[in-house]
C-alpha cells in the first residue's frame, strides 16, 4: 500500500542504494581521469592542462593551483652553462636597444624565449616555443613544480636541474 511505512522505507532504501552506486561510479571515473600518464620526455607529467589531466576532482571542487609556463630543456655536458648563456641572450634580445634599467616588456620576453626554445630546446614542446600550457601542482617533476608554483611570474628561472637535463623556465601565469 502506497501510504504505508513499509512502502516508504523500501523506497528510501532503494533510493539510498542507487545514490551510493552512482557516487561510487562517479568516484571510479574521477579517480581514473585524475591521473594523466606521462606524455613528454622532459619533465612534464600531464597533457594539455585540461580538466582531465589536471584532476577531475580538482575541477569539480575548485582545488589546486594552476600555472602556465614555457621552458627550454638542454641536455648533455655543460647544460647548466649553456642555459646561463642562453638566458642572458634571451634577455638581451628582449631588451633590444632599450635601457636594461627599465626592465623588459613581457611580450618581448615571451617572444624572445619562444624563439630560443624553437632553436635550442631538446623537448618536443619546442615546436610550440616551449609553451606547456596550463598545468596543476604535481604534474611536473618536483624541481619544476617548485619553480612553477613558488617563484616569480614573468622572470626566466634556471637553470633548474632535473633527471631530464637543465631547464630554463618562464612562468607566464599562476592562479
Amino acid at each position: 500500500e502506497i501510504g504505508s511505512n513499509h512502502f516508504f522505507r523500501q523506497h528510501c532504501v532503494d533510493i539510498s542504494d542507487m545514490l551510493r552506486k552512482v557516487f561510487f561510479f562517479l568516484l571510479l571515473i574521477a579517480s581514473t581521469l585524475a591521473f594523466a600518464p606521462p606524455s613528454l620526455p622532459c619533465g612534464v607529467r600531464g597533457g594539455t592542462g585540461s580538466s582531465l589531466s589536471m584532476g577531475f576532482l580538482d575541477s569539480l571542487f575548485g582545488g589546486g593551483k594552476t600555472a602556465e609556463a614555457s621552458h627550454i630543456l638542454i641536455k648533455g655536458n655543460n647544460a647548466s652553462d649553456q642555459c646561463e648563456r642562453l638566458k642572458n641572450d634571451i634577455y638581451k634580445k628582449a631588451i633590444g636597444r632599450g635601457d636594461p634599467a627599465n626592465g623588459v616588456e613581457p611580450e618581448k620576453l615571451v617572444k624572445a624565449f619562444a624563439t630560443a626554445a624553437r632553436s635550442k630546446s631538446t623537448c618536443p614542446s619546442k615546436s610550440q616555443g616551449g609553451a606547456l600550457g596550463s598545468f596543476g601542482e604535481g604534474q611536473m617533476v618536483p624541481e619544476f613544480d617548485a619553480v612553477a608554483f613558488k617563484k616569480e611570474v614573468g622572470v626566466i628561472h634556471g637553470p633548474v636541474e632535473t633527471q631530464f637535463g637543465s631547464h630554463l623556465i618562464l612562468i607566464t601565469d599562476r592562479k
